[in-house]
């Protein structure tokens, strides 16, 4: 083989590497409400009324995991949050984070990541 296509495969693997394992979500220690508000951007109380996964992920191009949780927003506690609300978040607490159920109420603390807000199991939701 010439050395041309010897050092292309060399680099590919090296750019390629090993696939990382999946690692599950651990947070330190569970949060007491009162520090979950203090660390959080935004915290209501809200029904969640819509779940929907981005719309590459339901085409099938990406494969993010992520969802926005839709909420009716029932009383606000930080923050500026109009009167209905969308928040990220992945379904799943092993993805850190969070199995909203529709029609449900929840306490949510969110933090700001741009474009938009997320919330998951760390955040004391």
């Amino acid at each position: 083989m010439p050395r041309t296509v010897l050092a292309f495969i060399f680099l590919a693997a090296v750019l390629v590497g090993e696939p990382s394992a999946a690692r599950a979500c651990s947070c330190a220690a569970p949060v007491s409400p009162e520090a979950a508000l203090e660390r959080a951007s935004a915290a209501f109380s809200g029904q969640v009324t819509k779940i929907v996964r981005p719309l590459f992920d339901r085409l099938g191009l990406t494969d993010s995991g992520e969802h926005e949780v839709k909420f009716l927003v029932i009383r606000t506690w930080k923050g500026m949050v109009g009167p209905e609300v969308v928040v990220r978040t992945r379904l799943t607490g092993e993805a850190c984070g969070y199995p909203f159920v529709l029609g449900r109420a929840y306490l949510v603390f969110v933090r700001e990541i741009l474009p938009g807000i997320e919330t998951g199991i760390c955040t004391g939701t």
